[in-house]
């Protein structure tokens, strides 16, 4: 078969233009660091990339709501650790109460302090972080004037108006945890309120009995606080170890990540210096066939 000059000249001009190209796309690797310019360039690693970067993503969010939660659960254990250190005083004032060398005056004075520390303890239980009450379950605002999760009526009980429904939140895939706990769940069903309200009530009689009653449920909301004050450690616990799971997750991920987008630089070099050095073959070549084709033509 016949080649023909035109068809060596395609050929030639082909070939410069694929390797003007290589060479291009070589240092756009080397200056960006990154292996692909275009989809077009590493189309299987690009897909790659992008399932990672999204992955990466969901675990930068995750880290957000585990610093979120982190601050819920510090406001919650810090409130319910003052109210435990009230429940201790209270129970001292019963003790003092209870004991036979005490008559009306020296009661009511114990009453006085004990209707303080109720109040405390109301003032603990709408503790906010921001705008938002810790101990309101899911309904963390939204009340109306003069309102909160807890309300004292005028008789000196109090009201609880938030709701039984805790705050959950994404710390991994697929994982959630309850970063509150209600104020029904913590404050109600414990008796802390009616505990107290009933020890005011019976230093303020002057009932020695009801007094030792009033001690007793004391010591049971005393419990009852201990035992959510170790859960909230727990929570907070298993928090740190989603934290510590989502930084060597992320970790691994931008490596992962590096290792499919990131130019070899060292070997990126090699290349371009081979793409070079043929690239100045090709020139030659093509002059070379250029000078032949002008010295037959004058002949």
């Amino acid at each position: 078969m016949r080649i023909t000059a035109n068809t060596m000249y395609d050929q030639i001009r082909t070939d410069i233009s694929r390797l003007t190209d290589q060479q291009a796309k070589t240092e756009y690797s080397i200056s960006s660091g990154k292996i692909y310019n275009t989809p077009s360039d590493a189309p299987v690693a690009l897909t790659h990339a992008l399932s990672v970067r999204e992955e990466i993503s969901d675990v930068d969010q995750y880290k957000r709501n585990i610093t979120y939660a982190k601050g819920w659960m510090s406001a919650s254990e810090s409130a319910m650790s003052q109210v435990q250190d009230r429940l201790l005083r209270a129970k001292t004032l019963a003790i003092q109460g209870a004991n036979d060398s005490q008559d009306a005056t020296s009661r009511k004075a114990l009453a006085e302090e004990v209707k303080s520390i109720l109040n405390e303890v109301v003032a603990l239980g709408n503790t906010k972080i921001g705008d938002r009450y810790v101990f309101g379950g899911t309904k963390t605002r939204g009340y109306g004037p003069g309102e909160a999760p807890f309300v004292m009526e005028p008789d000196g009980t109090v009201k609880y108006l938030g709701n039984r429904q805790n705050l959950g939140i994404n710390v991994a895939t697929d994982q959630t945890l309850n970063i509150n706990t209600n104020g029904h769940q913590a404050f109600i069903q414990s008796g802390i309120f009616t505990s107290l309200k009933h020890l005011e009530d019976a230093l303020n009689n002057n009932s020695q009995t009801d007094t030792e009653s009033a001690l007793a449920q004391i010591d049971t909301a005393l419990n009852y606080t201990n035992q959510q004050i170790s859960s909230m450690g727990a929570r907070d616990n298993s928090l740190d170890v989603h934290k510590d799971m989502a930084d060597q997750t992320l970790i691994d991920s931008k490596k992962r990540l590096s290792d499919i987008q990131d130019t070899d630089i060292v070997q990126a070099i090699t290349d371009l210096k081979t793409e070079q050095t043929s690239y100045q073959a090709a020139l030659a070549a093509a002059a070379k066939v250029m000078n032949v084709s002008l010295v037959n033509y004058l002949k």
